[in-house]
């Protein structure tokens, strides 16, 4: 069990992730309707939902595109964050006019292409890429020489520039030579350091505390005082009505283009981006900044919201769902991530014989389960968990691997055992592997039971990736802090 610093330090990382589409594509109404048979979550034993799509080892076929794109996407509260639990970003905006713009021309008959957001930190984006574990990454990564070897760039959406950034009340600095003796806060992976490399010579440059974002320095700045920084203009414009205070001065006369990263072996879905790109008539990122403007976290931070978020919430069940799960051998998150799901951790008592609880977990179910309350919250949770250590056992062996244990046991959640085991049979009865979600029993699927399954699986995958790597993130600061 973590500590009671838990929620903040939870909902500090989870807020601070730079799409999920973890996250979340809205229910819609047919998956509402559909009729819910209670939980259906992993064992902690269970690796994180990151396989391949139907990219891996491929390109991109304009003829036979895949339904799944996965793109990894810098977490931070300037490029993916969530706000009551759906992302927000520049990157998501620009990513989410992606989505539409590939469904647009789609061959009729197709599902709709998902994207399937991997948050992670910005500096591992390209590694991870070439790692095979994502198909396009997005940060604002501005385009290095010398990283060809790493990826392939597409057409810049942005041509960016590095300033001085410090309270419009202070004098007015056209050389960074006229700070005198004013030094310059900023983080050691600003990419400023680099850009401004000659100016900053001189400069008396100080580092923040290990983990201090940008943004939290613009807050400060806000404040007033003689804090200055170095930050992107895009950036600065991006915060400038949150922090009306900032002001961008002292500019380098290098401009840097800012672009998504590919993997050198997908040359078709480099031009495919590239098309994308060439349509929104160079307005693709002043678009985002205004689509998310009216998002970004009061404090520059993504922990402290005035009113009670989604991410909160999460905080404040995570003591009862870590107790729930560790009873049932199951990974809390994955609770979290099918509440959030469900109710968006608002539980919503129905006492008219329907799916009841923060788990909308169905009375007959929770009966079966041991549970004689389900409108209470605890029990509510404590049925949710039983049913998926059923789910799990039902679904084990067999042939059946872990992803799509996992896979199935959503699917079941949200239609039924019943239903997911027939539409099994049916998979092998048209000639597909009836163990195999993915293209198999997914298809089967799509048919019979329609698409909201799918992005019902698909988006509890998503909440799912997007608490793991909070959680990582979570983990990663405490081992890093002094006597860790």
């Amino acid at each position: 069990m973590r500590s009671t610093q838990m929620h903040k330090t939870f909902a500090f990382s989870y807020l601070l992730l730079a799409a999920l589409s973890v996250c979340s594509a809205p229910a819609t109404m047919a998956a509402k309707q559909a009729k819910k048979k209670v939980v259906a979550a992993p064992a902690s034993v269970h690796p994180a939902l990151t396989q391949p799509t139907e990219l891996a080892g491929a390109d991109y076929d304009p003829a036979n595109p895949p339904d799944r794109l996965r793109v990894l996407v810098a977490q931070g509260p300037s490029t993916f964050f969530f706000v009551n639990g759906r992302p927000q970003g520049v990157e998501y905006a620009m990513f989410d006019a992606l989505e539409k713009f590939l469904n647009r021309s789609r061959p009729k008959g197709l599902a709709p292409l998902r994207i399937q957001y991997v948050p992670v930190d910005a500096g591992a984006l390209l590694p991870k890429l070439r790692a095979g574990e994502g198909d396009i990454a997005g940060g604002l990564i501005p385009v290095i020489a010398g990283a060809g070897h790493l990826a392939d760039f597409t057409t810049p959406y942005l041509n960016d520039r590095w300033c001085l950034v410090q309270n419009r009340s202070n004098p007015v600095i056209d050389r960074l030579d006229d700070l005198g003796d004013r030094s310059l806060t900023v983080p050691a992976a600003n990419f400023g350091r680099r850009v401004m490399a000659s100016e900053l010579a001189s400069a008396k440059l100080v580092e923040p505390a290990v983990g201090t974002t940008t943004e939290q320095l613009f807050a400060d700045i806000q404040r007033g005082g003689d804090l200055a920084t170095v930050a992107s203009d895009y950036q600065v414009q991006l915060w400038s009505k949150r922090f009306p205070a900032l002001k961008a001065q002292a500019c380098s006369g290098t401009t840097v283009s800012v672009a998504w990263a590919v993997a050198p072996e997908h040359p078709q879905l480099l031009t495919l981006l590239n098309r994308f790109i060439a349509s929104t008539g160079g307005k693709l990122a002043g678009k985002a900044l205004g689509d998310t403007q009216r998002f970004l976290p009061k404090d520059g931070r993504a922990d402290a919201p005035d009113e009670m978020s989604a991410t909160d919430k999460l905080g404040f069940f995570a003591p009862m769902l870590q107790m729930v799960a560790s009873a049932n051998n199951l990974d809390w998150l994955l609770l979290a991530a099918i509440g959030q799901r469900e109710t968006k951790l608002q539980p919503m008592t129905r006492k008219g014989g329907g799916p009841t609880g923060l788990m909308q977990v169905n009375p007959t179910t929770a009966r079966k389960m041991g549970v004689s309350n389900p409108h209470d919250t605890e029990q509510n949770v404590t049925a949710a968990a039983r049913y998926l250590s059923h789910l799990r056992t039902l679904f084990s062996g067999g042939g059946i691997a872990p992803t799509d244990q996992l896979y199935f046991m959503i699917a079941s959640y949200n239609a039924g055992e019943g239903r997911v085991q027939q539409l099994r049979q049916k998979a092998r009865a048209q000639g597909l592997d009836p163990n195999v979600w993915r293209g198999n029993v997914e298809e089967v699927a799509r048919r019979t039971v329609g698409q909201h399954l799918l992005d019902y699986v698909s988006s509890v995958n998503r909440y799912y990736l997007a608490y793991q790597a909070a959680d990582h993130s979570a983990d990663k600061r405490e081992a890093s802090k002094p006597g860790k």
